[in-house]
């Protein structure tokens, strides 16, 4: 998956898009490029433009994985984090150690009580100053911090998934901003 003029391309080795990217090769760890007659290394943390244009709505196309969940990486207050869409979780859930790791400060969190898979759990609500899913922003974000490990990779609730667009399509799930 590439994103190319603002727009989401899913290409096979040897294939162009219609912006003209021919992807010649890709791996877990890069994708090799090529790009007006010039190839470009591109890894995943380093995102490279060729040329830009705005897109009348950003778009974030994101693919199932084997068990059909939809994951990929948000930056949380700035700081990357794996992320799986999950439409029946209210707010953007954290464990413990993830919102250590983006500092955030549950000293005048509120604490509350939730339902989850595993049963009730204490948490605490937080803000998220802001959440980066592709090229879709969004500010003030209600989440909550589970005050263990669970759940172990962080949840795409509803308080990011209601302010944007969504629709499935042959096994994709696009988001869309609204602008």
């Amino acid at each position: 998956m590439l994103q190319v003029d603002g727009k989401q391309r899913l290409l096979k080795s040897g294939e162009t898009s219609p912006e003209g990217v021919r992807l010649l090769e890709a791996n877990s760890s890069f994708a090799r490029v090529k790009v007006d007659g010039r190839v470009q290394k591109l890894t995943l943390d380093a995102p490279v433009a060729a040329r830009y244009a705005e897109a009348a709505r950003t778009e974030v196309r994101l693919v199932a994985d084997s068990r059909g969940h939809f994951s990929t990486d948000a930056w949380v207050n700035g700081r990357r984090v794996p992320v799986m869409v999950d439409t029946g979780a209210t707010s953007i859930a954290l464990n413990y150690p993830t919102a250590q790791r983006l500092g955030l400060n549950l000293d005048n969190a509120r604490a509350v009580r939730v339902a989850t898979a595993n049963g009730i759990a204490r948490a605490y609500q937080v803000t998220l100053s802001s959440v980066t899913v592709g090229g879709i922003k969004l500010h003030n974000i209600d989440a909550t911090v589970h005050a263990d490990n669970f759940p172990h990779i962080t949840l795409l609730g509803n308080s990011f998934l209601s302010r944007v667009d969504m629709e499935q399509q042959r096994g994709m799930l696009i988001l869309r901003a609204r602008n």
